[in-house]
């Protein structure tokens, strides 16, 4: 009988970039919360909540008066409306976010007399890549009749970065769709895509903060990998390598790390983009603690919302997919 392991998954959300200027957090308290992550790829969708005390059962009711939303680059204006089934995310029909847009946010609610602002832009081209390498990596410490073993597949992306002195900010994201074979009558089922948890060894993104030490107690594989790069008028290619697992099985043929179809998104982002993402993810792993440091301090997550908390931020997107084929390892005894 074939025994099935689970690897632990973790699921998840060109030209110069004019980056928006990002603010901390105001220190007055937050009353209404701002959630919204736009591209050239979807409709936009913004959600609004109010803000509430995360130790009290107290719940606050928020009257949403006025969504209204400006494209600072071509004039035209569009207010949004509640998205159907929704109680809290809000979308329009009336335009979609394009390239080199740049959008203002400016919401009217009963929480205050005034409005919350948030102004940010998409780049203004996509950045092309390509898949350069596929593999697949065994971490086999077994010993007699203890199995101990991980299969890792791995990747290397390259693309060139966009030219200029500033720097750009960029995110780099896998999804998975597996072909589980391990069936008693022979079929192969096909599961639903999802975020894989990532790895890298490349500098670029393991000298980033957020990016865990080796020294982190049980820290959270980060759901895409956030780099930035600054390219001095040189035309040298970036490559980035990152590992993430997929599903197995153990058989008389030995372990299977399944077939799947890979999906790989490279994203130039904003700076508000790149700062709220990086900080979610240091304060995910600050929670846990370092071996050698004990607990880290807290970690502030920062807001580009003018009277509000959250994000309103553009990015765009490139993409690549092929179809990785299943590997079989045979240990030898």
């Amino acid at each position: 009988m074939k025994n099935k392991i689970l690897v632990l998954l973790f699921l998840a959300l060109f030209t110069a970039c004019d980056y928006q200027s990002f603010t901390a957090t105001e220190l007055e308290e937050p009353k209404v919360a701002v959630s919204s992550f736009f591209s050239p790829d979807s409709v936009l969708r913004v959600k609004i909540t109010p803000v509430v005390d995360a130790f009290t059962d107290s719940s606050k009711i928020l009257d949403v008066k006025e969504i209204k939303v400006t494209n600072q680059k071509t004039g035209q204006v569009a207010y949004l409306e509640k998205e159907d089934g929704s109680e809290s995310v809000y979308t329009t029909a009336q335009f979609a976010p394009a390239l080199g847009d740049v959008l203002k946010l400016e919401v009217l609610t009963s929480a205050s007399d005034e409005p919350i602002v948030a102004v940010d832009s998409i780049c203004a081209t996509f950045v092309p890549f390509r898949l350069a390498n596929a593999g697949v990596n065994v971490d086999d410490r077994s010993s007699g009749n203890n199995t101990s073993l991980m299969m890792y597949r791995t990747g290397i992306v390259r693309f060139l970065p966009v030219a200029g002195e500033s720097t750009h900010y960029y995110e780099l994201i896998v999804y998975t769709t597996d072909y589980d074979e391990d069936n008693f009558d022979g079929s192969i089922k096909k599961s639903k895509e999802y975020q894989a948890g990532l790895t890298s060894s490349s500098s670029i993104v393991t000298s980033e903060d957020y990016y865990p030490s080796k020294t982190s107690m049980a820290a959270f594989k980060p759901s895409s990998l956030l780099f930035k790069y600054s390219l001095d008028a040189t035309n040298d290619s970036v490559s980035i390598d990152f590992w993430y697992g997929v599903n197995m099985s153990s058989s008389v043929g030995g372990w299977i790390s399944y077939a799947h179809d890979l999906r790989i998104e490279l994203r130039q982002v904003s700076f508000a983009y790149y700062k709220y993402m990086t900080a979610l993810y240091k304060q995910e792993n600050a929670l846990m603690g370092d071996i050698l440091y004990g607990g880290a301090p807290p970690v502030m997550v920062p807001t580009n919302i003018e009277n509000g908390t959250g994000v309103f931020a553009g990015y765009s997107t490139s993409e690549c997919k092929t179809f990785i084929e299943k590997y079989v390892y045979q240990r030898h005894h």
